[in-house]
């Protein structure tokens, strides 16, 4: 009899637990949203436009270039970057010059308007900058860890430059030292110039948002078309790169094929296909 009343017992309890969270699990699972979910909902950002491609021209101590194009996609989660030389032959009007010649004959707008026709590619503005800006933006921003695959040394009139191989922190000075290193050929400079850059954006680039002192200061320092409904407009496109959290900037190579007449750097075929596929 007590075995009977304890199996009784045993079974009513097991049905009422059982029922208890079969009711419990519906509820909170299967109809509503957890509350960790909904707490802090995360405000959908409004893009009028997916990405944004910008022309940067440096203005060395000679002259200017080398000359880069990065484009902020928000749409396909990356920033990638692309610098040709001085010497890369534009386009204008069917006459062949180099970009530095063409830069120096125009306008900025002419430029990067020549620039748009010969790489069939839209530009949505302009930064000319200098050692100045360098300084300026990096103390901003901040420095940021660069590895360089090699020694470069250089003592000369004008310049002098001695930097080691392996991590370098990098800030405005080393910037434009290795930007105009005189022993580069102009492939390896374009080369460095779009990887410096984009391991400044990977490791800097929230500092571009707008409550950052470095927005102003790029502005402050910089000569640009840009204007200040533009600067909120592509706020947004690295407001919503900042928030994956990873990686996004890239150098994409450029190949070229130099005139022995001319002297000329001729973008190659795959050069502009990828110009295409990144910032078209």
């Amino acid at each position: 009899m007590k075995l009977r009343i304890f199996m009784l017992a045993f079974s009513v309890g097991f049905v009422f637990c059982f029922s208890a969270a079969a009711f419990f699990v519906f509820n909170f699972s299967g109809n509503k949203v957890p509350e960790i979910l909904t707490e802090n909902p995360e405000k959908p950002v409004f893009l009028e436009e997916e990405n944004a491609v910008f022309l940067l021209a440096f203005e060395n101590k000679n002259g200017f270039g080398p000359f880069t194009l990065i484009n902020f996609d928000a749409k396909a989660g990356r920033i990638p970057v692309f610098s040709f030389s001085k010497n890369a032959a534009i386009n204008y009007g069917g006459v062949f010059l180099s970009a530095e010649a063409l830069f120096s004959s125009v306008s900025p707008e002419v430029f990067a308007g020549t620039v748009e026709t010969n790489f069939d590619i839209e530009i949505s503005g302009y930064f000319i900058w200098n050692s100045e800006s360098a300084e300026k933006i990096i103390s901003k921003a901040g420095t940021f860890d660069y590895i360089l695959p090699e020694n470069l040394y250089y003592s000369g009139e004008a310049s002098y430059v001695n930097l080691l191989s392996g991590i370098q922190n990098m800030n405005g000075k080393k910037i434009c030292d290795v930007f105009e290193y005189p022993k580069f050929s102009e492939a390896e400079r374009c080369d460095t110039v779009s990887r410096i850059t984009a391991a400044f954006l990977n490791r800097r680039l929230r500092r571009f948002l707008p409550e950052s002192g470095v927005y102003s200061t790029i502005f402050n320092y910089t000569k640009t078309d840009v204007s200040a409904f533009d600067k909120e407009k592509y706020s947004k496109l690295i407001e919503v790169l900042c928030s994956s959290g990873e990686s996004l900037s890239g150098h994409i190579t450029n190949d070229t094929e130099k005139d022995p007449e001319t002297g000329l750097l001729y973008f190659s075929d795959s050069t502009k296909e990828r110009i295409k596929k990144y910032f078209g």
